[in-house]
């Protein structure tokens, strides 16, 4: 970006003599709402002047009493941060942060937090662990059971709820054919208008219970950070009530949205099931397709907003359009709900991609999760990553220790499915006598059984198992060689099995989300149409 497309404020801002003492490097980063100027080891953000009916900065006292508003909100997940809010002052010379002048804006003063030590930069060097999550998902617990409930009736009603909803299409509708397919918005639209109808006691269970309370708001990985020992969640919702004033449930379906949007959707699994075990809340697990649904959609209209910024380059527009796009995509795909219980059996090598694609479906459908490797490790009294590695068939692998895991295994399923919900069960399952386990079961409960076995070409399996070995921690113990092996040795479904169930070969090595929103969610729930490209 030029200096030319911005105004003279901000330009004037960036000069390191503009900064008491000056600063050795100074670099601007851009919102579609904020400046923010990075001075050395501190952090100005600046509010734009816009006026986007949900946001408005418009006029000075405005901006200096959503600055106040950030600092007071911000400092009860991250304490130490925010600093103070600094005018910005105008004199002869130029442009300065506080001092004499004339007070012409204002800025949020913030320590600089450590880039590399965010959460969607440790996603993306692959470091981000469970244990992150879970630790994320306990603090928010405990953050949640303190905070200020809103039990007036002003938000969190059906009436609240569905406004804000409405209104995200009202102000996307400009945006049909560009980076929103007009299928997907009339489907959207449909999806929410049917939970509404289907669900309108549960919101008002909601406000009664005190599950509305003021949340952060804006609960993505790149407003947390990990830094040693401290956990900083920054960077709330200060600018509209009915955006932070909400369901603890639309607060933390934002971060289960998140690690979806980035694909990692088993992670996302770990967060809630963590939370379920931390925070109190029966209701809750029903409003999460709608709000994940909600966020998603956010997400994309916020993006979107971009594309009518007139100081951003056509390249960058160009990369906005493709990241709402997505957005708009994992929305649809939440549309995509299981109707009733059912038995989802994901199948397939070590190495096949079977335990990302069943932590996916888990996120996706609330479905439990039945891993064989974590069941294994228990009933041997083993943590669960613990290393138990043995040859083929041998030790914890062995095949009385594989009966008492599938066994294991159908015992949790079937306790699921007699109290009336979905369960997913993760195993390899290449003999014929463990499908017909499981075959068996669902049809003992009468529900519909779909096997999903997973494929990858053996090059990817070899380099997947291998990057898996390097980093080390996970649950399963196999190797390229037990893979092999496994492949080898696995039966092919017979007629009756095909007849048995809903069979469906599924190639892990093309993107999930595409996969998702494409054809796999219509082949395992079959409710509504084929989604349109």
């Amino acid at each position: 970006m030029t200096s030319t497309s911005l105004p003279a404020m901000i330009t004037d801002l960036q000069r390191p003599d503009r900064h008491t003492p000056p600063a050795a490097h100074v670099e601007l980063l851009q919102t579609h709402i904020s400046w923010v100027i990075i001075a050395d080891q501190l952090v100005y953000k600046i509010k734009k002047p816009v006026d986007f009916g949900f946001i408005d900065y418009s006029t000075l006292e405005k901006r200096k009493f959503y600055c106040q508003e950030e600092l007071r909100l911000n400092r009860r997940l991250s304490a130490g941060v925010y600093l103070r809010v600094e005018p910005i002052v105008k004199r002869r010379e130029g442009y300065f942060f506080g001092g004499e002048g004339e007070v012409v804006d204002y800025a949020v003063v913030m320590k600089k937090l450590p880039r590399e030590r965010l959460m969607v930069r440790l996603l993306a060097r692959g470091e981000l662990t469970p244990a992150h999550v879970r630790r994320l998902a306990r603090r928010l617990a405990e953050f949640y059971r303190q905070a200020a409930v809103i039990d007036d009736g002003s938000f969190g009603t059906l009436d609240t709820v569905a406004y804000n909803i409405r209104e995200n299409f009202t102000q996307t509708e400009k945006y049909l054919g560009r980076c929103l397919s007009e299928a997907d918005y009339r489907r959207l639209i449909d999806y929410n208008e049917r939970f509404f109808a289907a669900h309108e006691d549960l919101f008002a269970r909601r406000v009664a219970a005190g599950m509305i309370k003021e949340c952060h708001g804006d609960l993505h990985m790149e407003h947390v950070c990990f830094t040693n020992d401290h956990l900083d969640i920054y960077d709330c919702i200060e600018f509209n009530d009915r955006f932070r004033l909400i369901d603890v449930v639309a607060d933390i379906a934002f971060m289960a949205m998140d690690l979806d949007y980035h694909d990692r959707y088993d992670l996302a699994a770990v967060f809630l099931a963590e939370f379920a075990g931390s925070f109190d809340d029966a209701d809750g697990r029903q409003l999460l397709p709608l709000y994940k649904c909600y966020r998603a959609y956010v997400r994309g209209k916020v993006i979107s907003f971009l594309l009518d910024d007139p100081s951003l380059p056509a390249a960058e527009k160009e990369r906005a359009a493709a990241r709402a796009r997505r957005y708009f995509r994992l929305a649809t795909v939440y549309t995509y709900q299981p109707a009733a219980p059912m038995l989802l059996l994901v199948t397939g090598i070590s190495g096949s991609g079977k335990s990302y694609l069943a932590g996916a479906l888990a996120g996706l459908s609330g479905f439990l999760w039945l891993r064989s490797d974590q069941v294994r490790k228990e009933l041997a009294g083993l943590p669960p990553t613990a290393a138990a590695g043995a040859a083929f068939q041998e030790g914890l692998y062995s095949p009385v220790m594989t009966r008492s895991t599938y066994d294991a295994l159908a015992r949790r399923a079937d306790r699921e499915l007699e109290a009336g919900r979905g369960v997913i069960v993760d195993a390899t399952c290449l003999s014929r006598w463990q499908r017909q386990l499981f075959l068996e079961l669902a049809g003992d409960r009468q529900v519909p059984v779909k096997v999903v076995s997973c494929t990858a070409p053996w090059e990817v399996v070899a380099e997947r198992l291998q990057r898996r070995e390097e980093k080390g921690g996970d649950l399963s113990d196999a190797d390229r060689q037990i893979a092999a092996r496994q492949l080898e040795a696995r039966q092919l479904p017979t007629a009756g099995e095909l007849a048995a169930c809903s069979w469906i070969e599924h190639d892990t090595t093309p993107e999930l989300l595409d996969q998702l929103y494409r054809e796999l969610l219509d082949q395992l729930y079959r409710l509504l149409p084929r989604l349109a490209d």
